[in-house]
Order: C-alpha cells, then sequence, then structure tokens
C-alpha cells in the first residue's frame, strides 16, 4: 500500500514520494514495469473500443472476438513501452543538455508515472490516428493530460537531475517540442 500512496503523491507532484521511487534499492522496477503494462492494456481496450466497427467487421468469430482484440491489446502494450522509451531518451538529453547527470535508469522507471494521466488523452489521441472526430470533452481531457505529464515530467528532472526549476521547465519544453515533431513525422496524415 506504500507504494500506492507514493505514486499518488508522485502524481501530485510531491517531490520527495519522487525521491523515494528513485531510490535504485527499492522494488520500484517491478512496479514501474507493471505500470507500463497497464497503460498499454488501457490504451489497447480504448483502441478496441474506437475500432469497434471495424472489429465487428470481420466476418469469422475467431477473427472478431480473439485475434483482432488480441492483437489491438499487444500493439497497445507495444506503444505504450516505445512511447516509455522515447520519453526516457528524451528525458536524458533535456537533462544532460542543461548540465544534470543524466541517470537514464531512473529516468526510465520514473517514465511510468508521468504516463499516467495519459489515460485522460488516450481516446483523443486514438481518434486522430483514425480519423474521427474529436469532442469538446476530448480536447479539454487532452489539455489536461499534457499539462500534466508535462509537470511531473519537470518535477522528475528537478529531483533525479538535480536541475534548477527553470532548466527543468525549459528542458520540457524543447522534450515535448521534439517529441511532437517525431510523432508528426512518423504518425500518417488522416486523409
Amino acid at each position: 500500500m506504500g507504494n500506492v500512496n507514493l505514486i499518488f503523491k508522485a502524481l501530485t507532484l510531491d517531490k520527495e514520494a519522487i525521491r523515494q521511487l528513485s531510490d535504485p534499492n527499492s522494488n520500484w522496477k517491478l512496479i514501474s514495469a507493471f505500470i507500463t503494462f497497464l497503460l498499454g492494456i488501457f490504451y489497447g481496450f480504448t483502441s478496441i473500443t474506437i475500432n469497434s466497427e471495424l472489429i465487428a467487421s470481420f466476418e469469422t468469430p475467431v477473427l472478431r472476438e480473439t485475434v483482432v482484440p488480441g492483437l489491438f491489446l499487444f500493439f497497445g502494450i507495444v506503444m505504450i513501452f516505445i512511447t516509455k522509451i522515447g520519453f526516457s531518451l528524451l528525458l536524458w538529453a533535456g537533462a544532460r543538455g542543461f548540465g544534470g547527470p543524466g541517470y537514464l535508469g531512473v529516468l526510465y522507471r520514473n517514465t511510468s508515472i508521468a504516463l499516467i494521466p495519459s489515460i485522460m488523452a488516450l481516446p483523443a489521441f486514438i481518434s486522430l490516428q483514425v480519423g474521427a472526430p474529436l469532442t469538446f470533452l476530448m480536447v479539454l481531457f487532452l489539455a489536461l493530460s499534457i499539462t500534466w505529464m508535462y509537470l511531473i515530467f519537470v518535477k522528475i528532472l528537478e529531483v533525479t537531475q538535480s536541475l534548477v526549476a527553470w532548466k527543468a521547465y525549459v528542458a520540457m519544453v524543447l522534450v515535448f517540442i521534439f517529441f511532437t515533431s517525431v510523432y508528426y513525422i512518423v504518425t500518417p496524415p488522416s486523409t
């Protein structure tokens, strides 16, 4: 129960909680991997929900009920894992660029915490990928999610990389700009 409380405190931008979760002697590696897995499952289920018409269009029940939903779940886990790696490397580059030590392992573990608010933005992200219209609520949750993630990442940089606040904020602006540009380069435009 103590780890769950630490995670909630870290989500509320508590520097001491982030410091405790960054301790290399904690069992945080397993918890971080579990959070990443759960986020991937959530991403997969959201993809299944948004693509329900496509899934229903398959002729055989095996494809409709097992194979295609299983693929969505698998690729949801893969996408969150890739996102976690990408953010970790960008955080590392931002930390190193602004004079931090660049502890990649610590950043990698803590990225799981910062990705938790992405749950609110997943419907908007997936709708954008499939070309579905965004509702006002989706846009609102997308903005809240990105802002919350940004603030958590800043606190992670401050605590784990010993950056002063302004350097952490600037580093994260650069990380977000780079991540967004890569996302739009890799993601094909919807027609």
